[in-house]
């Protein structure tokens, strides 16, 4: 039997999976592969994870909570953080903890039967969150091979808010690592998450918690793939990915809603495809009209329909390069939530587009680098924690090479002349 591994990296990351394991807690009653991302000993579930950041506020934070049975090895704090510092966390205080962190991983691996992927939380505008993933990352494609896959989850720089003025600088490193690194890359933004979150829902007050939750539905769906119906979920993202490196997959969910609403918002099955794959709900920003290589979409419920999506017009509708039309799964679960205010509905779904008009989101996030590094804004501090000269401007050239590729991929697509989305 195999099992998945969790990975849990800086402030963010951290977070992320503190709401991914209650989630994962509440479900892991109805689920048939039980031993998939637990550890199951003594009658106790012991979560298949490490958390592991710079310093140990969040880390303190998540061990508060007694309902998970969280090991000892689940867990690796350095004393400083990396100060918004990507090398900071690459080459220093990172490079000394990342080998305590890989021998936790090997003690919980050791468990296993077999290791099927690693999967990542982190968020990249930070320096522990873009260096220490990064280091990371290397040290498991060296120590378990490329066989085993990383996925990875993460938060990218929102284009018009921040509070972070390196985080392009801290982005456009840790993409360098996961050209190579990473099997495939689902990418979010604050901004847009708060924007979905509004539109689904239109809460008074949104916090992290809210935006965690939003990330930890789109994994445990994924991951319940396996779980729920025993069907091999490195298909998913492997089917989405066409080329190597071009594995940057933009997520979109639905539906949230209101505990005290959810009756008028529920859907059918027809009304929450069309709902989960209009383009205002892509959780990743980017200004052009899309134009997928390839689609996936992933239909939870408790019930399975055999038919599904076979003659629904709006995934018929759907225009991929790859595909005729795009894969579904059924993840057959019920839905279930962590946060009180939101309503636990029959059915949700994800949909995930490895969508060419990321190009947008990457020559904007090259440009905002560029304004820094061409009046060398901040560079000294990155030069002062261990950067080499010329690696700030191999980074850039990635980005670029990377940029190239989905924009000859849009224009491939036949929508360069479409305008873009307000």
């Amino acid at each position: 039997m195999c099992s998945a591994f969790h990975l849990h990296i800086g402030g963010a990351g951290v977070m992320m999976g503190d709401v991914l394991w209650k989630l994962y807690t509440k479900e892991q009653g109805d689920t048939i592969e039980k031993n998939y991302i637990f550890n199951e000993t003594e009658n106790n579930n012991y979560p298949l994870s490490l958390y592991a950041d710079l310093d140990d506020r969040m880390i303190n934070e998540v061990k508060k909570n007694k309902s998970i049975c969280y090991q000892s090895n689940s867990f690796v704090t350095g004393k400083e953080d990396a100060a918004n510092n990507y090398f900071k966390a690459y080459y220093n205080i990172g490079k000394e903890i990342c080998e305590i962190a890989l021998n936790q991983v090997r003690r919980q691996v050791e468990s296993m039967d077999r290791l099927d992927q690693f999967i990542i939380t982190s968020a990249l505008s930070g320096g522990t969150g873009s260096g220490f993933t990064s280091i990371m990352m290397e040290q498991l494609s060296v120590e378990y091979d490329l066989k085993v896959e990383k996925n990875a989850f993460f938060i990218y720089p929102s284009q018009r808010m921040s509070n972070n003025i390196v985080d392009s600088y801290n982005a456009v490193f840790a993409t360098h690592t996961t050209l190579e690194y990473c099997n495939s890359v689902v990418m979010f933004d604050n901004q847009s998450m708060y924007k979905v979150i509004d539109l689904q829902i239109g809460l008074d007050f949104v916090d992290y918690t809210q935006l965690n939750n939003l990330v930890s539905q789109i994994i445990s769906s994924y991951t319940g793939l396996r779980r729920f119906s025993k069907i091999n979920n490195n298909k998913l993202f492997s089917g989405l990915c066409p080329y190597p490196r071009v594995h940057y997959i933009i997520p979109q969910y639905g539906l949230l809603a209101s505990i005290d609403d959810y009756i008028n918002q529920e859907l059918n099955e027809k009304s929450l495809i069309s709902f989960v794959t209009k383009p205002d709900q892509r959780l990743l920003q980017c200004e052009m009209k899309p134009a997928l290589f390839c689609a996936s979409l992933i239909y939870r419920s408790k019930y399975t329909n055999p038919f599904l999506g076979q003659s629904n017009l709006t995934l018929q509708n759907i225009r991929t390069k790859h595909q005729e039309t795009p894969n579904v799964f059924q993840c057959q679960s019920q839905n279930y939530t962590v946060i009180p205010e939101l309503a636990q509905l029959r059915q949700t779904g994800v949909f995930f587009s490895n969508d060419a008009s990321v190009y947008n989101y990457f020559d904007n996030l090259g440009k905002k680098y560029d304004q820094l590094y061409n009046k060398r804004a901040f560079v000294h501090w990155f030069y002062g924690e261990g950067c080499e000269f010329g690696e700030m401007f191999q980074c850039r050239e990635d980005l670029q090479a990377l940029c190239n590729d989905y924009e000859e991929g849009y224009h491939q697509c036949g929508l360069e002349e479409d305008k873009d989305i307000e």
